[in-house]
């Protein structure tokens, strides 16, 4: 609900020792007219309104002649809010002899605003037995609702005032140039940095003055290129750079857009943003990716080809010489193509790590449970390993979620220490993702290590131990946080593990 400061905005308080308070003019005069045209109208010797502010009683207005006693007599904000709350009488008027005066009769009518808020009262008195006739009542009622609609009106001024000092605010402490053309492509707005940007040019634009040659060098051939295609299709937005005086670089978005004032006049509104840190930005991103694709085809190419070559050449040595190597060799030869097949598949895990986000995310509907049997054969199940998948059905991005799901069942299964293996997957459909859940009966994951295992090239076991390059929690990370969702883990270090996936629903 408003509150009374936003109907009288801030009043001067300068006689709060007199409770008198002082509104704007127009309103103050408003009031005072209505307190005037009580006198006649009730043949009242006097009629003042107050004001409930800041949990006192203010005077606002009075007309009349009234003794010291008379004056004395106000009613506190418990009584007026009772006054107003009561359904004894009509228009919420009070008949009351005055203690100190029996010949005057004291009428009081609360002043209640459409939005519930009590305001205040109107008070008036007259020779005594001289009650209210009807129609006198009903006067009172549109009384009542005129101070009503002046306090209303004054609200919506008061409101005004604030939106355009706020709007000034705005205009005067934003960074952007904001400038507003006419029909004409003429200036006839512009803050306070465009005009910093344009010293000399700031008097003729304040001025009105656009035949100032001065004027003539704020404007381009191509800036009124734009205005014209902002005013007859609507809109108009270029991005450019200009070379500063120190000869550095800088680049600046200019966005303009056709709007209409009150009176339907069309106007254009333009707003120059300086960009050159976002697009530096943007820059070095690309120069990122250029080198990321570059190191991609010096991986698929020029890394992995010679790779497969020593990989080939030692499974024929190994054919070749199991027969006559010592065993020790042997073991040492093996080692060999251990670590060189772990090279294989790091390679192959950091090629499609460097390619997330580069994907089609054309969505598609599947099946949960098919997606995971599809995997299988992917996965390397020891024998009895057993795979229990709900029936879910998901509308998503095919090879991104396979992957992050064969990541994760992949890991379940290879770090599963049971002699009887087992993973759970089920999905639960809320209204704005997939929440996926892997759950197995493995060795646990303490919580000391919750961050770490998202890391790239971070295991928890010796590679000779447990084949693994590190990589495929951070794949998952990746690919999850690309597509804006989360994944969290949950675990006591000893019973299992359970990844739990957020993954948007298409939009």
């Amino acid at each position: 609900m408003p509150d009374i400061n936003s109907y009288v905005g801030q009043p001067n308080l300068a006689n709060i020792h007199d409770k008198l308070l002082n509104l704007d003019e127009g309103i103050q005069l408003n009031l005072d007219s209505i307190c005037e045209l009580v006198l006649p109208i009730f043949d009242a010797q006097f009629c003042r309104l107050f004001c409930c502010y800041d949990e006192k009683m203010f005077l606002v207005s009075q007309k009349g002649e009234m003794n010291q006693a008379i004056q004395q007599q106000v009613i506190s904000k418990k009584e007026l809010v009772a006054l107003a709350h009561s359904s004894k009488s009509l228009n919420k008027l009070a008949h009351i002899p005055h203690p100190y005066d029996e010949s005057l009769l004291r009428h009081i009518s609360p002043i209640v605003l459409p939005s519930g808020l009590v305001f205040g009262y109107l008070e008036f008195y007259r020779g005594e037995g001289a009650n209210l006739t009807p129609k006198e009542q009903a006067i009172i009622t549109v009384l009542q609702r005129d101070i009503g609609n002046h306090l209303l009106q004054h609200k919506h001024l008061i409101a005004a005032a604030k939106s355009r000092e706020l709007h000034l605010l705005i205009s005067k402490h934003n960074r952007d140039w904001i400038f507003v053309k006419d029909t004409d492509f003429r200036i006839v707005y512009a803050n306070e940095a465009f005009l910093n940007a344009y010293p000399q040019a700031a008097s003729c634009i304040s001025q009105q003055d656009h035949s100032s040659p001065v004027y003539q060098s704020v404007t381009t051939a191509a800036s009124l290129e734009q205005d014209k295609i902002a005013l007859y299709h609507g809109q108009s937005v270029t991005t450019e750079d200009i070379t500063a005086a120190d000869g550095s670089i800088m680049v600046y978005e200019t966005v303009k857009r056709r709007f209409e004032d009150g009176g339907g006049v069309p106007y254009i509104l333009c707003i120059r943003r300086d960009i050159t840190e976002r697009e530096s930005l943007i820059r070095q991103l690309k120069e990122a990716n250029n080198d990321l694709d570059d190191f991609t085809k010096i991986a698929s190419h020029d890394l992995k080809a010679p790779l497969d070559a020593i990989r080939r050449l030692l499974g024929w040595i190994e054919e070749d010489c199991q027969h006559i190597l010592p065993e020790e060799s042997l073991e040492n030869l093996r080692l060999v193509v251990s670590r060189a097949n772990r090279m294989q598949s790091l390679l192959e895990d950091l090629l499609t790590f460097a390619k997330i986000g580069r994907e089609d995310r054309t969505v598609t509907r599947i099946e949960l449970a098919k997606l995971i049997s599809d995997l299988n054969p992917l996965l390397d199940l020891p024998e009895g390993f057993e795979i229990n998948v709900a029936p879910a059905e998901l509308v998503v991005p095919s090879v991104p979620f396979k992957t992050v799901m064969l990541n994760l069942v992949g890991n379940a299964v290879k770090h599963n220490d049971k002699d009887m293996g087992k993973v759970v997957v089920e999905c639960k459909v809320s209204e704005f993702c997939y929440e996926i859940s892997i759950s197995d009966n493995g060795p646990g994951i303490e919580e000391k290590y919750f961050e770490r295992i998202f890391q790239l090239f971070q295991t928890l076991k010796s590679r000779d131990e447990l084949e693994a390059s590190g990589i495929g929690l951070a794949v998952v990370k990746k690919y999850v946080n690309q597509f804006g969702g989360r994944i969290e883990i949950a675990s006591d270090g000893v019973n299992g593990t359970t990844f739990t996936v957020f993954w948007p629903k298409p939009k």
